[in-house]
């Protein structure tokens, strides 16, 4: 077996994601303005990154709608009535993708590309073209890509508020609590690394369920990928009230449940599913911010971006280590050139 190389990428999440504070330069957006309708047309984990975003601005003067490619080419008027196209794929050779920036360009609707290679299709259909500085990813579940995508969004969408004169959110209070992960992300990783060692059994699950709220429900459905791309199981993700509404009737002893737990609207509600769960004797992992008593694993607390780094970094570990008890690795693929073949991505 080759060596798991997902470890190495999110261990360098956290030299990425320092690099992008730092470094970033969006000034080049300064002239995309009056905008007030966005469409981020995008698949796969950066689709879950551009929900994160979603639910993070909900209360800006904006209306973000996100969309699978597929969809907004054959079944939206998006790519026709929005005020701007953000345009994602971390290749840059997502095709779908490809042809929104195509039909946007058409319909005269400015185009932002977001990808980690400038020298890719995606950016000759495009306005302007963002960086995601995240470096190459070689393996199919993608790590530090996903956490580059969800600041860079971040950033970008800071930046068109600015445009507008928006201020509604502080950009500086946003860094403040990221920086402040980034010095956790190593103790979240060694702590979700004792979890794992202490609950092998959960490389032995049939399906595992990712519940999320908020900005999280983006996480559970990113870490749901993770887990499923990895484990080679079905995996599933849902938000908190829908969870409760049908699929609670999947808990019981052989259940192996994922609550991301993290202070905020939702945490009595969650608090009672994650009290029923335990009554029912199910496998649960409990990421919690506030409570020691009810965490699993223990994250620090912010306010504004709920620990979005260490959260997310608590799904990768668990999707990068319980797949070698099965004897797999992670990091190879199931399907070499399956996206080539299939006709959704670029060579």
């Amino acid at each position: 077996m080759t060596d798991n190389i997902m470890k190495q990428y999110i261990l360098q999440q956290k030299d990425v994601l320092s690099h992008i504070l730092t470094n970033s330069d969006l000034s080049i957006l300064k002239d995309i303005v009056h905008i007030h309708r966005i469409t981020i047309a995008a698949s796969g984990s950066s689709h879950n990154a551009a929900q994160v975003i979603q639910s993070s601005f909900a209360k800006a003067h904006l209306q973000i709608n996100i969309e699978t490619p597929f969809q907004l080419k054959h079944y939206s008027s998006l790519l026709e009535t929005s005020d701007l196209i953000i345009a994602v794929s971390q290749t840059g050779k997502s095709k779908g993708t490809i042809d929104c920036a195509k039909i946007a360009r058409h319909h005269h609707i400015p185009v932002i590309g977001v990808c980690g290679d400038m020298t890719s299709p995606l950016t000759q259909y495009c306005n302007v073209n963002v960086d995601l500085q995240c470096g190459e990813e070689t393996i199919g579940p993608k790590t530090k890509g996903y956490t580059a995508t969800c600041l860079t969004l971040y950033m970008i969408i800071f930046q068109i508020l600015q445009n507008n004169q928006d201020y509604i959110y502080s950009l500086n209070e946003y860094k403040t609590e990221w920086l402040n992960q980034l010095d956790t992300i190593d103790q979240t990783i060694l702590q979700t690394q004792q979890y794992i060692v202490s609950h092998q059994e959960w490389s032995q699950a049939n399906c595992i369920s990712v519940i999320g709220y908020g900005l999280h429900y983006g996480t559970a459905c990113e870490g749901n990928l993770k887990l499923l791309e990895t484990l080679q199981i079905p995996a599933m993700n849902y938000e908190l009230e829908e969870f409760m509404h049908g699929p609670h009737r999947t808990i019981h002893k052989d259940s192996y449940l994922v609550f991301i737990h993290t202070n905020g609207v939702g945490y009595d509600l969650m608090s009672h599913l994650i009290e029923f769960a335990r009554k029912q004797d199910a496998h649960i992992c409990v990421i919690e911010d506030t409570d020691s008593h009810l965490a699993d694993i223990m994250i620090p607390y912010h306010s504004l971006t709920k620990a979005l780094f260490n959260v997310t970094v608590v799904l990768q570990v668990m999707a990068s280590i319980l797949p070698e008890y099965k004897g797999i690795n992670p990091s190879e693929p199931v399907f070499q050139e399956f996206a080539v073949k299939a006709g959704t991505r670029f060579q």
